[in-house]
């Protein structure tokens, strides 16, 4: 029989152009039915949302890149400037999220069609301060709640309070005036063994969320004064152990318990004190110091020139906002998120084995609560770690005798690094 050869042409030409049109429904980067982004953060974490992503939205790819260290700020500026090879997505940390957010590669996430102002009120008060750029967009999104607390061996409490109870310990610990006397009293009875804070960092850190500038002009807060006092007490009392942060001592510290008190975030159960001493599962507790803070942070942002928008913030309401996924997230990781509605539901009932079955979800829920809000300035990071922890371990070493001198370096010193601000 012979073939109709205009038929079989027609029907070749229908397919060919079914084909390519399948082809073109397809958004996002690749071919076939895979949809890609690409994701940046300056640490590993995020592998764990990426794997729970992909999983719920088969054929979506996330390529990660993780840029850990100092040089992630200025490859990601490069990037989102030169449009090279600049990620769909990427993490912006606490002490950097200012210098970013009123530039314009950054997508405004308030306006349509994701409309993040109606559901930012799932989130505490404290991360949304730093949400918003100078004219109330939100520009970047918190994923990660990070309310502080002073983690305490229970065995140390014990022996030296009389109880490991976490109601009773924060009793005994509720001002700096009472930490103070326990620590003069623990080196003298241990015999220099034991001390109750690691360093004078444990003081400082409670007050690091204090803004330094506000219109364009430097403001010394009394809390930062009341520090350098406080530090100089207690050296001379002999409460501190002087392991710096993240030494070796430091670390061994943890395991060895020669240490009461140390004050720390959320992420630090994770990060800090699994990781430094993993032998030490239910040897801790977590108690409320003289006061609530915050220290840390990681926000999500999304390129303006992304040509994948779609998808871009189909992951970043992922990390924020799906509540499925933020529950996962908290149990397999002991991951306190930003969410309030999530971390609400999971407060009465979820407990941590490695602080003795504390329900630890409850205790940051009310943490986070009472943290004050602040919204940071582009010069807080560096005021605060490169001139006043400088000025700080002067004062504390006598290098500096008076308050007064502290605070004239502290005035040189910020004139000197940023003259656009006015200084008293």
């Amino acid at each position: 029989m012979r073939r109709n050869h205009w038929g079989y042409t027609f029907m070749l030409s229908l397919l060919g152009l079914s084909i390519l049109l399948a082809g073109c429904t397809v958004s996002g980067k690749g071919t076939g039915s895979s949809q890609e982004i690409t994701v940046w953060s300056f640490t590993d974490e995020a592998n764990y949302a990426i794997d729970k992503f992909e999983k719920k939205y088969p054929g979506v790819k996330v390529n990660f890149v993780n840029i850990p260290g100092n040089f992630y700020i200025t490859k990601l500026k490069s990037a989102l400037q030169t449009a090279s090879k600049a990620p769909d997505v990427f993490m912006l940390e606490n002490g950097n999220i200012r210098e970013l957010i009123d530039v314009p590669y950054l997508e405004n996430l308030s306006a349509a069609p994701y409309d993040a102002n109606k559901l930012i009120p799932e989130q505490y008060p404290f991360v949304q301060a730093n949400e918003k750029d100078s004219e109330g967009n939100v520009k970047a999104l918190g994923y990660q709640a990070t309310p502080g607390g002073i983690y305490y061996r229970r065995d140390l409490a014990k022996q030296y309070l009389g109880t490991d109870d976490p109601e009773e310990v924060s009793k005994q610990i509720d001002s700096w005036d009472k930490i103070f006397d326990i620590g003069e009293r623990v080196a003298k009875e241990s015999g220099g063994k034991v001390h109750a804070l690691a360093n004078w960092n444990a003081i400082s850190v409670s007050y690091e969320g204090i803004p330094w500038v506000k219109d364009n002009k430097l403001v010394i807060n009394e809390a930062y004064l009341k520090v350098l006092d406080m530090v100089r007490e207690a050296r001379q009392r002999h409460v501190l152990a002087e392991f710096d942060d993240g030494s070796a001592g430091y670390a061994a510290s943890m395991q060895k318990g020669e240490v009461m008190f140390y004050p720390g975030a959320s992420w630090a159960l994770q990060y800090t004190f699994k990781a430094n001493a993993p032998d030490t599962s239910g040897k801790w507790g977590l108690a409320h110091g003289p006061a609530s803070f915050s220290s840390g942070g990681t926000y999500i942002a999304m390129y303006s020139k992304s040509k994948n928008k779609d998808l871009a913030w189909k992951f970043i309401h992922f990390y924020n906002f799906d509540h499925e996924f933020l529950t996962e997230l908290a149990h397999d990781q002991d991951y306190f998120t930003s969410n309030r509605v999530v971390d609400d539901q999971l407060a009465p009932t979820l407990t941590s084995a490695y602080l003795g079955n504390q329900k630890h979800f409850e205790f940051f829920s009310e943490e986070a609560k009472n943290v004050p809000s602040y919204q940071r300035t582009p010069f807080d990071t560096v005021i605060n770690n490169d001139i006043y922890k400088n000025v700080l371990q002067l004062y504390l070493n006598n290098k500096m005798k008076t308050k007064e001198e502290a605070i004239q370096r502290i005035k040189r010193d910020v004139k000197l690094r940023y003259p656009e601000l006015e200084v008293d």
